[in-house]
């Protein structure tokens, strides 16, 4: 359970590419060579062109390619891949690339995208909760996938598979269960970073390193210090101060509500209303810890037999242990 590349796109590096992929195509005043590549292992667009202006002939090339590291390397993309995974796959790249009659030097490659995951064992619809709240700090911008599934029962009939977290033009988080995506016989829910275009380039900037290929090869803790971090500032803070801010004070303040309406009804003759704990369900409890903080504030005189029938009902919102699980993992001491 590392922190680890996905996919990664390159530029700025040299290519010569044989003339029968590329198409030639002529300009008022100048050529352009083009092609555009794509194989199960990797795409590549390539442009180069030749102008002739005032001062002379002028040209310009631009090549991007983009792989899956562990594709190279294993076949398939269930594992991410480490910096030495990514060195061997660069190795085998380069004579893939070269059987298909393109040679290439990545000496002065700079990465363009690159997208940076952690593999987590856990169920990702038993644990939707706890991703919800990853999701309830971009609440106008995060969007929820489900599958159909081919139960009977129609609270069956979705599945939660993923959660898309958009957090600027160029990046977006991700949440998805890897296992239904892979068709895994084990349950796997994978976290991931998708930094586009310039997004990286502008984080390896705010660490005073440069998003050059050789950097990211020299170092190896760099990408997950990078995820970490990034992962801290756009949630981990957020989340807690959410649930202390939010959900926890809604909460008291619904029983509280609830226990003087019921309070008034007795004095009156009324019905009192049944179940508390019934009535807050309809508001996000998240942790059953929360419901024991309300009764041991406000009932003192049930109070043991209040924590009893929370444990027995209520246990199940175990959420802030999953959430430490996830966290301990991610951020191992």
């Amino acid at each position: 359970m590392r922190i680890g590349i996905d996919k990664i796109s390159f530029y700025d590096y040299e290519c010569s590419i044989n003339p029968r992929l590329k198409d030639i195509v002529e300009k008022e005043n100048g050529v352009k060579e083009v092609a555009s590549i794509k194989r199960e292992l990797f795409s590549m667009t390539y442009n180069y062109t030749l102008t002739e202006t005032d001062g002379g002939l002028s040209e310009t090339c631009f090549n991007k390619l983009t792989f899956n590291p562990n594709k190279i390397l294993r076949d398939n993309n269930i594992q991410n891949s480490s910096i030495e995974d990514l060195k061997m796959a660069l190795e085998e790249l380069k004579n893939i690339l070269e059987r298909d009659g393109i040679i290439v030097d990545f000496t002065n490659a700079k990465i363009a995208d690159i997208e940076l995951n952690i593999n987590i064992p856990i169920d990702f619809n038993e644990n939707f909760e706890v991703f919800l709240l990853f999701a309830k700090q971009h609440i106008n911008f995060a969007k929820g996938i489900y599958s159909i599934t081919n139960a009977n029962r129609i609270s069956d009939f979705k599945y939660d598979e993923s959660l898309f977290i958009p957090l600027s033009k160029n990046t977006t988080f991700k949440i998805y269960s890897k296992d239904r995506e892979s068709n895994l016989p084990y349950k796997l829910t994978r976290l991931e970073y998708c930094l586009e275009t310039s997004s990286y380039k502008y984080q390896c900037e705010k660490y005073g390193v440069d998003n050059s290929l050789s950097y990211l090869l020299s170092s190896e803790n760099f990408i997950e210090t990078l995820f970490r971090e990034r992962l801290k500032k756009d949630f981990i803070l957020k989340m807690f101060d959410y649930l202390e801010r939010e959900v926890k004070p809604t909460l008291e303040n619904k029983y509280k509500i609830f226990k003087q309406n019921n309070a008034l009804a007795r004095q009156t003759g009324r019905k009192e209303a049944r179940d508390v704990y019934r009535y807050l369900e309809q508001y996000w409890i998240f942790d059953y810890t929360f419901l024991i903080e309300l009764v041991e504030k406000y009932n003192s005189k049930n109070k043991g037999r209040e924590i009893k029938r929370i444990r027995e009902k209520y246990s199940k919102h175990n959420n802030l242990q999953k959430l430490n699980f996830i966290l301990e993992i991610i951020f191992p001491h």
